[in-house]
């Protein structure tokens, strides 16, 4: 799990969301030294920012996608 640069993201959010719960584990375990702690937390942060943009931005396009869908059906039925 170490990263050369603890700002990088991973391309895909399935990595981010693995990464995440690997820092899970290890912020969990009893025997975490400070400087762990620090960066576990730093880093999760990171990601989580990263995971909830990333959610938002799917649910908009899934919304715009549902409106784009509901607009087709209806003038196709009043056709």
């Amino acid at each position: 799990m170490a990263h050369s640069d603890p700002s990088s993201i991973p391309e895909k959010f399935d990595d981010a969301l693995k990464e995440l719960r690997e820092l899970m584990q290890i912020l969990e375990g009893e025997d975490i030294s400070i400087d762990t702690l620090t960066q576990s937390i730093r880093r999760a942060a990171v990601l989580l920012k990263h995971c909830q943009k990333e959610l938002n931005s799917t649910e908009e396009e899934v919304k715009s996608l549902i409106q784009e869908l509901g607009m087709s059906s209806g003038e196709d039925a009043e056709s």
